[in-house]
């Protein structure tokens, strides 16, 4: 659930910001080979922040998420597949794949071999997600949740999948969140009527996220830039979000919306990679304010969606 996002997420970034900055050179290597020796002590950093990360992260959930008694080991009774339309399973995928990609970033920066980065990163981020799947599988309202732990594999190894097969370099995902408290969601004022002990948190109101796949389509139809006419940075996105979820157990009133729009692609900018490319690479990974239309349940359009 939300808990395994929140946690990726903020492995990643103290792993990430400890070395991309430490780099004495403006340009990063991406790619070992050969002429560069394995960074020992990188790799002693990540060895060193990764336990000292996942231990900081995991008291506070055990606060916010499982201060309840444990029970005995358990798997989810089937109440996982009704959460929020399944877009839980869009934000665990995601989550992960972020990590993964994160993690083999790290690795890459210690010059390891392309494949160990690879495939370590991937391993990172699904042991980090099943680490909290497990702890789960003892807390008294979840369990451990098989399909979350599918999105956690897929998302992880999609990095991997792309590396190995190209064209799929076309099709990346995104996240963005919808700021707007003018308003409230379903999600929120049921939380507000409750009077839930839990109360309001953001990551799981699914009524104001939405979850992105990204088209790369200059790449796909037109490999001559000089003969395209809109702008090569924009893609071609699609997102899901949620209409009227707000508790576990989705009814028929709830349902998605789905979205058509454009995306900017931060790391078309940039031909070097360097401190400026990986920010903008992190920073890609959510969706920016740009055109939208909305195709389901019916039909408006946004000038700036976000």
């Amino acid at each position: 659930m939300a808990k395994n996002r929140i946690a990726i997420l903020a492995v990643c970034f103290c792993l990430f910001s400890s070395l991309i900055f430490s780099q004495e050179d403006d340009t990063i290597s991406h790619y070992s080979d050969s002429a560069n020796k394995v960074n020992v002590a990188g790799l002693v950093t990540v060895g060193a922040v990764t336990p000292v990360a996942l231990a900081g992260v995991y008291v506070y959930m055990h606060h916010a998420w499982w201060s309840e008694k444990s029970t005995g080991f358990h798997f989810d009774d089937g109440k996982d597949l009704k959460y929020a339309r399944n877009l839980d399973k869009l934000g665990h995928f995601t989550a992960s794949y972020l990590a993964s990609t994160a993690f083999s970033d790290i690795l890459r920066l210690t010059h390891v071999p392309e494949n160990w980065a690879l495939f370590g990163g991937a391993g990172l981020s699904v042991l980090n997600a099943t680490i909290i799947e497990i702890k789960d599988g003892f807390a008294p309202y979840w369990g451990f949740s098989a399909y979350d732990e599918m999105a956690n594999v897929l998302g992880a190894f999609y990095p991997v999948i792309q590396a190995k097969v190209p064209f799929l370099q076309n099709f990346n995902f995104k996240w963005s969140f919808d700021f707007d408290y003018r308003y409230d969601t379903e999600y929120f004022t049921y939380k507000q009527k409750t009077g839930s002990s839990d109360g309001y948190f953001f990551i799981d109101d699914y009524d104001r996220q939405y979850f992105w796949m990204t088209v790369d389509w200059a790449n796909l139809f037109c490999k001559d830039k000089q003969k395209y006419k809109f702008p090569y940075f924009f893609d071609f996105a699609i997102a899901l979000s949620g209409n009227n979820l707000k508790t576990l157990n989705a009814n028929k009133k709830e349902g998605l919306e789905l979205y058509f729009g454009i995306d900017l692609n931060l790391t078309k900018l940039f031909k070097q990679k360097n401190v400026g490319y990986y920010i903008c690479k992190y920073v890609n990974f959510y969706h920016l304010p740009m055109p939208a239309l909305q195709v389901a349940p019916r039909g408006k359009g946004y000038w700036l969606m976000y």
